[in-house]
């Protein structure tokens, strides 16, 4: 029987021996109690290295697969007694691990400890697919259907408490017959996966020079090794710029280069965690009005459910920090909000009266991840100032001729056709297919929604990598078409030096605190 387990991961904090408790642990009585095939779905902890390291070495060697598992730049969560902090487990990340190329399922057992849409997803893909489930819930949440499934209620006091239920958990099993009653000796554990790559090396080696003249071939008969004529990038390298440390636009791409490279021993911004999608309806918090660049008066619409004030308007802090004044010197209303079920981590809404900037309190508590989105919101204010519309909004029919969002349009979306330049309101599955015919144009489905997105994704991969200078896929032509601009390359420089210097006060800060 091949078998789905999805549980959360939790430190145990109250000096166990076993630091590793949550419902992972029904994959591991599943398979040290069977001989079943058995994939764990969790999310594993990037920043834990050597605790991931040992976990998933443990796990192997009882014959639980992990590979399929999630990965997020978040701690593991901690239980202490009665006191839960979920940490890593309230990622979303099932829809990007690889359960779907793990297909073939006969049943899936889940525990309550994951995030809540991880697990709706995979009882819906269950009721799809006729796979039996089996739930295990200590009341974590109770806002879902447990028609046709079968659904085992350990305690209700929505404590991840697991680890005080095994054994009830294995007789549970045992009597439904998916398991024994005792450990079942093993003909070995999962190998790790090198040992996979390396069983089939060879065979890809047999393979591969075959492979790659019938490829070269192909591109070749149909004109794609050159790149597509009418989506070059034209850089001239002696290009003058405007800045006070590099003259010129190699000179000025060095430099960013440089100050990235520099920022990568204080953080990863290009690491990304999965986004934590929170079911609760939208919500504002707060709006503040910006004056002189400063946060003030302060208006509260609802009581912050998680942070605090101080830890928000830092977020500010780092916004009217990154980006240089001249740019950002419309934003005069910031706001604290929630948006649900949406996908939402900010927005900026762009009027003759002025900008507001918005961020999610729940989606931007993980710092590489809120400077990609602060990076992304500039672009916006960059790319859309108002002026640039023929009315009181940033409507793409308004657009004026001759504005850098217009070019960018005709540029890089005239080959879709007209009726493909604004994909918000199309339907889910118009908006895939639109991304799935036209893959290799975009890094990512929401750069696909209409230019403006796209530029935005453009731009942040334009600040935050290295520039791609062998690829002629499209979504790499838009990001060096943006140092054909000496303007844009400067602001790279600017963007990525005060990223560095306000990394560096914050390491010396945090340095001295310990002290």
């Amino acid at each position: 029987m091949k078998i789905l387990a999805a549980g959360g991961i939790y430190i145990d904090q109250t000096g166990n021996a076993d630091p590793f408790i949550g419902g992972h642990e029904v994959a591991v009585l599943i398979a040290t109690h069977s001989r079943h095939t058995v994939h764990l779905h969790t999310n594993f902890s990037s920043e834990s290295t050597e605790q991931t390291k040992e976990l998933k070495r443990r796990l192997r060697a009882v014959g639980v697969d992990p590979r399929i598992a999630g990965r997020v730049s978040a701690p593991y969560g901690t239980i202490d007694g009665e006191t839960v902090e979920p940490g890593s487990n309230v990622f979303e990340t099932v829809r990007a691990d690889r359960t779907g190329d793990k297909g073939g399922y006969d049943l899936f057992i889940l525990t309550t400890d994951i995030a809540e849409r991880d697990f709706r997803w995979l009882l819906a893909r269950a009721r799809r697919e006729g796979i039996p489930v089996i739930v295990f819930t200590c009341g974590e949440y109770a806002s879902y259907s447990d028609h046709d499934i079968d659904n085992v209620v350990l305690e209700e006091t929505g404590m991840p408490a697991y680890h005080r239920h095994t054994g009830e958990i294995r007789d549970i099993l045992a009597e439904r017959g998916i398991i024994e009653h005792a450990p079942v000796e093993q003909s070995g554990g999962v190998p790790p996966p090198v040992y996979t790559v390396l069983r089939v090396l060879a065979q890809l080696m047999g393979i591969g020079v075959l492979a790659g003249l019938a490829i070269l071939g192909v591109l070749y008969l149909i004109g794609l090794t050159g790149g597509n004529a009418a989506h070059e990038a034209e850089i001239d390298p002696d290009q003058a710029v405007d800045h006070a440390e590099c003259n010129t636009v190699a000179e000025c791409r060095a430099l960013g280069d440089d100050h990235l490279a520099a920022l990568g021993t204080y953080i990863d911004i290009r690491e990304s965690p999965h986004m934590f999608v929170e079911n609760r309806t939208q919500i504002q918090y707060i709006t503040y009005t910006v004056a002189d660049f400063a946060l003030a008066d302060p208006t509260e619409h609802a009581a912050l459910p998680v942070g605090s004030q101080d830890e928000f308007e830092a977020i500010w802090t780092r916004f009217r920090t990154f980006f240089p004044d001249e740019h950002i010197r419309d934003i005069d209303q910031f706001e604290l909000f929630s948006d649900g079920e949406g996908n939402t981590l900010a927005y900026v809404d762009v009027t003759e009266a002025g900008t507001t900037l918005a961020v999610d309190i729940r989606d931007n508590r993980d710092l590489p991840s809120e400077y990609r989105t602060l990076i992304h919101e500039f672009a916006h204010v960059y790319s859309l100032p108002i002026e640039a519309f023929d009315n009181n909004s940033t409507d793409l029919d308004h657009l004026k001729e001759d504005t850098l969002m217009a070019e960018y349009t005709e540029r890089f979306w005239s080959q879709y056709g007209e009726e493909w330049i604004e994909n918000k309101f199309k339907s889910q599955p118009e908006r895939e297919a639109f991304y799935s015919n036209n893959i290799n144009d975009f890094h990512e489905p929401y750069q696909a929604t209409n230019p403006k997105e796209d530029f935005a994704i453009t731009f942040l991969h334009f600040i935050i990598n290295e520039m791609p200078e062998e690829s002629s896929q499209l979504k790499d032509v838009k990001v060096r078409a943006l140092y054909e601009d000496p303007k844009l390359v400067g602001l790279r420089v600017d963007i990525l030096s005060n990223i560095l210097e306000y990394e560096k006060e914050r390491a010396l800060s945090e340095a001295q605190s310990e002290d």
